[in-house]
């Protein structure tokens, strides 16, 4: 008999969301589960739906007497894009309409005929035949205090942490080659496209578990929604996602669903299951109003091939996976060599020599050394030069962490442009790469970069220039020069503006540099060193003016509406809004239309058009300053830890920002046992230092990258 019929336990429907509410229902929701929610929900979007079908009904109205009333061709066209742009939205609106509930219950025979089904097993192999299974690989986390939450999501949830019990482990119903960028299988082992082009239907792996052994049932993905959209938490990004950017789901038997878009959209499986992971039942069976805290220091088990048991986190000390014994997806081609170790082990460590005194001594297996200093001077050292540790540099093809300077607009004087102009010249970049990098790595163009055919190579970082950033001060207003040659407005306010980073060596170095350059030109950057929680929290709160950061990118395309939308820069009263993205608050009505079209773009070349003029915008507007980037990675490992060398893959697939992140190494306990007993009678091995240029960066991106 199907599960689907099986009504699960706790739920905060949305009573911010539903007008009308009174408290009384607003705690009757807050003790309801996912069989009293879905109903509610399918209410809440058919009533949102039809509000926005009315609104945009007169919206129309007034733009179509405008196109009538336009006095001149310029106006007229205008006033016809920004109705053929309604137009679209009606037609969204219409279909969202025809589709019914959000989340549905159908039969096999509700299925289009004639479906292609596809499993994505063409794609090559991932991984080395030699790998072997056992061992514990050994690494770190660096900070100055333990994760303040274990939980995926809710308050704090966007830690750094997050992806190595997360992010990185759990999988998706479909994924991304990371070599052909082509779509391969994950939870669901083959997937085919609706007639609609906005529907993809999955079949779910018959193998497919969670990993603390708990059976996968199909609510569990509507369960994934509800625990995401409900007021227990505060993820305004995931209530708008849900409600916008996701039609319908749908489930037809034990292991069929579908999710439809409300538009056509180019990569239709992966954005429709790319990231989307079921929530287990047995796990979020206490889900409720008090799941911050009910939950804080639990970790959610996935569908990848490790756990986090609760005796192994040791609460500022360590958190250790375990690899799932008879993990369901072992003996899957993309995953059979993979996740390799036992165990892995991070071990909090809160700063980073002594973290590497710890990797010297053998204590931890893997170590980053792209960094000048450790790869030119203290690597040179004896466990290297005896062959116990391996040094590798291998070039990647992904997209680079926008690395730079955020600036605020919000503030003052930052709202003007031509300030943001003169700071983007007065940032010498190039010395902080030719100073603290040696030259090593390049400076990065723009805020997005390392997407192949989606990058715009005519968007160039502006160079270190004194002359062109004092003229750009002086036009905002910075004309006369104080004693300590900082640049003073008519009010006598100095050009001096905060820049918040994280307190960390390197970018200690780095910023010292920056502030010196930067005099030079009249500006004063007021430096200020946070501890990475303690900045995470003030860049939350839009409370920064600089801001030193990066985000983490990934592919296959460049993202902007969380960047740019005035949604996510302030709330309906004009107050700043908290927890988004849009750390430049950045709010202008083009660039939401943009945003919005990018987002519902229905072709890969209307990605490309609309992505190159949000790109232009953010250059344009100088919102973000370009700092630098590596289209590489240099690591140091025991020799114990072995890598890939096949004719596919060399260290890892090109689709990762660091090898170990694609966990196709393994240890090999025979070799680790044999480098110790050397190590102890003084035996030496020839050094090893190779390199794996197989993926260096090419123009047009990597061969099958779309």
């Amino acid at each position: 008999m199907m599960r689907i019929l099986r009504l699960l336990l706790l739920i905060v429907p949305l009573p911010l969301l539903l007008c009308g509410c009174s408290r009384e229902e607003e705690e009757l929701e807050q003790r309801t589960g996912l069989a009293e929610f879905i109903p509610r929900y399918n209410k809440y979007i058919r009533e949102w739906v039809a509000e926005q079908q009315r609104l945009l009904t007169e919206e129309i109205a007034g733009v179509e007497a405008k196109v009538a009333q336009a006095e001149d061709d310029a106006a007229r066209t205008y006033a016809q894009d920004e109705l053929a742009e309604l137009l679209a939205k009606r037609e969204m609106l219409l279909f969202r309409q025809g589709l019914g509930d959000y989340f549905a219950y159908k039969t096999p025979a509700d299925m289009p005929e004639g479906l292609v089904w596809e499993d994505g097993l063409d794609q090559p192999e991932l991984g080395d035949p030699a790998a072997k299974k056992g061992g514990t690989f050994r690494f770190y986390f660096e900070s100055f205090s333990f994760p303040p939450t274990l939980r995926e999501f809710g308050p704090d949830g966007n830690s750094g942490f997050r992806g190595e019990i997360y992010d990185h482990i759990m999988l998706g119903l479909v994924g991304i080659h990371p070599t052909t960028g082509g779509i391969m299988p994950g939870v669901a082992n083959e997937w085919a496209e609706g007639p609609d082009g906005r529907t993809v239907y999955f079949h779910i792996d018959p193998d497919a578990r969670y990993a603390d052994g708990s059976e996968l049932i199909m609510e569990d993905f509507f369960r994934a929604v509800w625990i995401r959209v409900s007021d227990n938490i505060l993820e305004p990004f995931a209530k708008q996602y849900f409600r916008e950017q996701l039609a319908q789901f749908a489930i037809y038997d034990e292991r069929t669903i579908s999710i439809t878009l409300p538009n056509k959209r180019p990569m239709l499986p992966y954005y429709t299951g790319g990231g989307f992971e079921p929530a287990p039942e047995q796990f979020f069976s206490e889900y409720g109003p008090d799941f911050a805290e009910r939950y804080n220091w639990k970790v959610a088990p996935t569908t990848g091939a490790y756990i986090v048991r609760d005796e192994d986190v040791k609460k500022g000390v360590s958190i250790t996976l375990t690899r799932v014994e008879n993990w369901w997806g072992e003996k899957k081609k993309f995953y059979r060599y993979r996740y390799n170790p036992d165990r892995i082990v991070y071990t909090l460590i809160r700063d980073r020599p002594k973290a590497w005194e710890l990797f010297r001594a053998g204590e931890i297996d893997y170590f980053s050394i792209t960094e000048p200093e450790l790869w030119y001077d203290k690597s040179e050292m004896p466990p290297v030069f005896n062959g116990y540790v391996e040094r590798r540099t291998w070039n990647n093809q992904y997209p680079r962490p926008p690395r730079g300077f955020y600036l605020n607009v919000h503030h003052k004087p930052l709202d003007d442009l031509n300030v943001r102009l003169g700071i983007c010249y007065a940032s010498n970049w190039q010395k902080v790469i030719d100073v603290v990098f040696r030259g090593d790595y390049q400076r990065l163009p723009g805020f997005t970069t390392g997407y192949g055919k989606f990058d715009d190579p005519t968007i160039q970082a502006r160079p270190f220039s004194v002359t062109k950033a004092r003229e750009y001060f002086k036009k905002g207003g910075f004309t006369r020069e104080g004693r300590d040659g900082i640049l003073i407005n008519e009010e006598g306010k100095r050009l001096e503006i905060t820049v918040t980073y994280p307190s960390i060596p390197i970018v200690e170095n780095m910023m010292a540099i920056l502030k010196d350059e930067a005099r030079k030109a009249g500006f004063d950057m007021v430096l200020e060193p946070l501890e990475a929680m303690v900045m995470y929290k003030k860049i939350d709160r839009k409370d920064h003016r600089i801001a030193f950061m990066a985000w983490a990118s990934t592919p296959p395309l460049p993202r902007y509406y969380e960047n740019l939308h005035s949604r996510n820069a302030y709330d309906e009263k004009g107050n700043l809004k908290q927890d988004t993205n849009n750390v430049n608050t950045w709010a202008r009505e083009d660039t939401d239309k943009l945003t919005v079209a990018y987002r519902n773009a229905t072709s890969l070349e209307d990605v490309k058009r609309i992505g190159d003029e949000l790109g232009q915008i953010m250059h344009d507007e100088a919102l973000f300053v370009p700092g630098y980037m590596a289209d590489f990675a240099r690591i140091g490992t025991w020799r114990w830890i072995r890598w890939p060398d096949t004719a596919e893959e060399q260290i890892a697939p090109p689709g990762f920002y660091v090898p170990y992140e694609s966990y196709c190494f393994w240890v090999d306990q025979e070799m680790k046992k044999e480098t110790l007993e050397a190590r102890r009678k003084g035996i030496k091995f020839p050094e090893v230092q190779e390199t794996a240029d197989k993926y260096r960066s090419v123009p047009g991106g990597r061969e099958g990258q779309p």
